[in-house]
């Protein structure tokens, strides 16, 4: 049993790193369009009084003005929508600084976040429509990403940082492979900082109702023949403290659990080998790959105790020096989150509305 236990352990381990070394040293090499096309920006709001001008603001430090069309879609009680409002009427009166062409302003139900993208995705002018988060901050211009999307690529996305350093530690992992996904073909997972797509590849009526929308923007996509890619534009995203982080972990990926679960047939059916390959590794990375540590441990810790504690021992070493440390807090948390993920999937279902949680 022991032999087995160990076994478990080296296929969790070189499995992911073989990836990671074959995938780090790819690079993007698109086409740049040269004329920057106009976009539709929808910002979906809850309660977001206090930060809803300074997103406008950044977002229209990020690209050309005249080329902006806002739909801000809103469904807060906490005032947001009057502050909205009374930004739209400086606008009118030629009092504000923002100096907006168009800005459409939506009131609705809270039903959850994609009713609030498919309702702002109908409303927009523009072929190409991008959504974000009122609390996400664009460290580099729009136009970073805007650029490639034309020709073979219907969506683009961001990377991204975090207030927290446990997540950039996991996160400086998480976005070489992004790009490197994006190298090859495409990759199944966005991010809701920044997701934008062709309304001439991916029509409203195609968007599914479901909990990882942007990364499923990117899968159907992808699955159209059009590549989906994660470009060097930053953005900067505020992630909880304490147990509200744990919360955020867990249901953020249980929407990939399930996005993983639901489109798996559908790729491993699809023509683009690719993007097959691709999507495969991470399903098994976020379905299996976890659990294979945990039995691979608990069978070690069964068979021989002193072993697991030498483990345990050797793993507390390494966590002194600081690039090593680093490697430990991307991995190992991350783990176990995406086991509670599964737990969270499995009992909870698609959540597409969840509780606000303090950042």
């Amino acid at each position: 049993m022991l032999d087995i236990g160990l076994s478990l352990l080296a296929i969790h381990f070189t499995e992911p790193l073989s990836y990671f070394a074959y995938i780090k040293n790819k690079k993007l090499d698109l086409k740049e369009n040269e004329d920057l096309p106009p976009v539709s920006v929808i910002i979906p709001s809850y309660n977001e009084k206090d930060k809803i001008r300074e997103k406008i603001m950044n977002v229209l430090e990020s690209y050309p003005r005249e080329k902006v069309e806002l739909v801000i879609v809103d469904s807060s009680d906490d005032g947001t929508f009057e502050e909205i409002r009374n930004i739209q009427d400086e606008i009118s009166s030629g009092m504000s600084y923002l100096q907006i062409p168009r800005m459409k302003i939506i009131k609705t139900e809270r039903r959850g976040k994609i009713f609030a993208i498919k309702e702002g995705v109908k409303a927009s002018s523009n072929n190409i429509v991008l959504m974000t988060d009122v609390d996400a901050k664009w460290d580099d211009p729009l136009q970073n990403a805007i650029k490639y999307l034309h020709g073979e690529v219907g969506a683009v996305s961001c990377i991204k940082h975090a207030n927290s350093s446990a997540e950039n530690s996991y996160r400086d992992f998480y976005n070489v492979l992004r790009m490197g996904e994006s190298a090859i073909h495409s990759s199944p997972i966005f991010h809701g900082e920044m997701t934008a797509f062709r309304k001439d590849v991916l029509s409203c009526d195609e968007i599914p109702i479901v909990g990882a929308d942007d990364s499923t923007i990117a899968t159907i996509t992808a699955l159209k023949g059009y590549r989906a890619v994660c470009v060097n534009m930053r953005a900067y995203e505020l992630a909880p403290s304490g147990m509200d982080y744990v919360r955020w972990k867990a249901r953020r990926g249980s929407h990939l659990i399930i996005h993983f679960t639901r489109y798996l047939p559908k790729v491993l059916k699809s023509e683009n080998k690719k993007f097959k390959k691709v999507f495969a590794e991470e399903a098994y990375l976020h379905l299996i790959n976890p659990w294979i540590l945990v039995v691979g441990f608990a069978i070690v810790t069964l068979s021989d105790p002193i072993l697991s504690l030498l483990m345990l021992s050797l793993l507390g070493l390494l966590y002194v020096p600081k690039k090593t440390r680093n490697v430990i807090k991307a991995w190992f948390p991350n783990q176990i989150f995406l086991i509670i993920a599964q737990m969270y999937a499995l009992f909870k279902g698609e959540v597409k509305m969840w509780s606000a949680l303090k950042k």
